[in-house]
């Protein structure tokens, strides 16, 4: 089999939408791996020529209880010889995956190496530009740098989101998920390492995938969300910078950056968060900064 198409799910609309999408590519030779946090539905058993897998793992079940874990599930069975990796609320044009695989052959060529083919993440059907990848984590500002292709049509990235891998399995399987982070830092983590690992990673200008997600609220839009999610994201990015950063780095990090997020997620929570939130959200950001070790 040429390809597996991995992608968690909650089994909801989401799946039965991307399952439509898929089954309207020209290229054919493909499995789907859902992998599922929750029972589904009886409605979306749908298996059809293409070989639909359903990992499905009540969240209490597994290891971490996050979507490292749920991700490491459907990239170790994947039997394709590459793997794409999706998210449920993704949407692309017909010749998506017969598109990419024929520009993964053609950089291929060029590079003489394996790599991680990345589109342009465009915010649902518009032409607004939601991600690029992140040329670099920068210690001082505490935050990933991201990429822009202004005159280019291709560059080189360091991280990037799980929406939308592309490489040969091998690179994502002796690389996996962190199953010890979660909430943003998690993607950031895995296409890091391979980075580190001298897979190189390439964004693409004109090749495009919509991110079709749900309407979120400001605070959800500043990666706050609720208690547990601001915990996490203060959380994690302690862990990032720990797992990561050189001496001149931490040294950078602990004199400028190392209350930047914090006082940023703070501020939003006072100008976003209802009253009877407020506390909370901001003892969960200062207590995920400081347990860290």
């Amino acid at each position: 089999m040429k390809l597996s198409v991995v992608i968690p799910t909650r089994g909801d609309q989401n799946m039965k939408n991307i399952i439509e999408c898929l089954q309207r590519q020209t290229f054919k030779d493909f499995e789907i791996v859902f992998v599922v946090d929750k029972k589904i539905d009886a409605w979306s058993k749908i298996h059809d020529v293409w070989n639909i897998h359903y990992i499905t793992n009540l969240t209490h079940t597994m290891p971490h209880n996050n979507a490292s874990a749920l991700r490491n599930l459907g990239i170790k069975i994947a039997k394709g010889e590459f793997i794409q990796l999706m998210d449920d609320d993704e949407r692309f044009e017909e010749d998506y995956l017969e598109r990419s695989l024929a520009l993964r052959e053609e950089y291929r060529s060029k590079l003489g190496k394996d790599f991680v083919l990345t589109p342009t993440l465009m915010y649902r059907k518009t032409w607004k530009i939601q991600n690029q990848g992140f040329s670099c984590f920068n210690y001082r500002l505490s935050r990933p740098i991201p990429q822009v292709l202004w005159n280019t049509s291709r560059d080189y990235i360091q991280m990037y989101s799980w929406n939308s891998l592309l490489a040969p399995a091998y690179i994502f399987t002796t690389t996996l998920f962190d199953e010890t982070l979660d909430f943003v830092y998690e993607d950031l983590d895995f296409s890091y390492r391979i980075h580190r690992a001298e897979h190189p990673i390439i964004v693409l200008r004109d090749l495009r995938i919509y991110h079709m997600e749900r309407d979120k609220t400001k605070l959800e839009q500043a990666r706050v969300g609720n208690e547990y999610a601001a915990y996490r994201k203060a959380k994690h990015r302690m862990l990032f910078v720990k797992k990561y950063g050189s001496l001149s780095d931490k040294i950078k990090f602990y004199l400028l950056g190392f209350w930047w997020q914090p006082l940023r997620l703070i501020l939003k929570v006072l100008r976003f968060a209802k009253k009877h939130e407020k506390w909370k959200l901001i003892r969960a950001i200062i207590r995920g900064t400081f347990s860290w070790k």
